[in-house]
């Protein structure tokens, strides 16, 4: 599904209004063999033409599986995508009606498991610093973020609900090497004392 600045996470859920023919085909190919779909982000166009053309579509997505689905009387669907594995698209196998890419998976890395562990601490120290914990929404993200003992969890989750602008975020998903996420995400959040962040 070709999606403009749009992506998902491992772990991580995606809300979906389906509603165009060639995508309400897609679900239903996807519901009748394994339920999986990738999201190709679309980067922004330069002009005003809805092109779809490769160039435009970023070279890492995250391999999601169909949640839930609850199709209406329309024949639109509203499903919830939960991101699985980062992957890479090597090329495409088909364009019509839907495209379907063939992929290779871009495993998870951690080559110094001590320094991201530091790392993720210190990240998850900012995060909390900068959330709203008198808001409902504050206090339960705050909870669900000092539940999350893995490093690379704790990136993704930070990634797909903290950074909003996608293409800020995007390359977050191109990353292999756990530290080398937790180095960037540390560089775009700002230190506690700054702007809280709204959750």
């Amino acid at each position: 599904m070709l999606l403009e600045q749009c992506h998902v996470f491992p772990h991580g859920l995606l809300p979906l209004n389906i509603f165009e023919p060639r995508y309400r085909l897609m679900l239903k190919h996807a519901l009748e063999t394994d339920r999986l779909l990738c999201i190709g982000s679309l980067a922004p166009s330069e002009n005003d033409e809805e092109v779809e053309s490769d160039d435009r579509i970023g070279e890492f997505s995250t391999v999601s599986v169909v949640r839930a689905c609850v199709k209406n009387a329309d024949g639109t669907s509203q499903l919830v995508l939960q991101g699985m594995q980062r992957v890479r698209f090597v090329s495409w196998e088909q364009y019509e009606p839907f495209r379907i890419a063939r992929i290779e998976p871009l495993e998870t890395k951690c080559l110094n498991p001590a320094s991201a562990e530091l790392k993720s601490r210190l990240l998850l120290e900012r995060v909390l610093g900068l959330i709203r914990r008198e808001t409902d929404t504050g206090r339960q993200l705050a909870t669900q973020l000092q539940k999350l003992a893995d490093p690379s969890q704790l990136a993704d989750f930070v990634a797909g609900n903290l950074i909003r602008d996608a293409i800020t975020r995007y390359p977050l998903l191109g990353m292999a090497e756990v530290e080398e996420r937790l180095d960037y995400l540390l560089e775009l959040l700002p230190h506690p004392g700054s702007k809280p962040a709204k959750p």
